[in-house]
């Protein structure tokens, strides 16, 4: 019984760390984004859909009532394919 529960912790241990090592063999190093925004840098002024299909503007968010000395947070999810 003892040497049955050795085996199956080897076991689930061998599997944890063979799925570990082919995903971190898997992963790319992203190329160098020499266009990508940098942290403070003030972002330039554009216009996207809302999950509605509204077109946003960033100098619209920017400058409504209540806005003044509040935070925007904008964030760039970088695809690699």
């Amino acid at each position: 019984m003892r040497f049955t529960s050795v085996r199956v912790s080897l076991a689930g241990f061998l599997l944890v760390f063979a799925l570990l090592a082919s995903v971190l063999a898997a992963q790319k190093p992203l190329p160098i984004s020499k266009g990508s925004p940098q942290v403070g840098q003030k972002a330039p002024d554009f216009t996207l859909p809302d999950t509605s299909g509204n077109l946003v503007k960033l100098s619209d968010l920017l400058a409504a009532p209540g806005a003044k000395g509040s935070w925007l947070l904008l964030i760039f999810y970088r695809g690699y394919w």
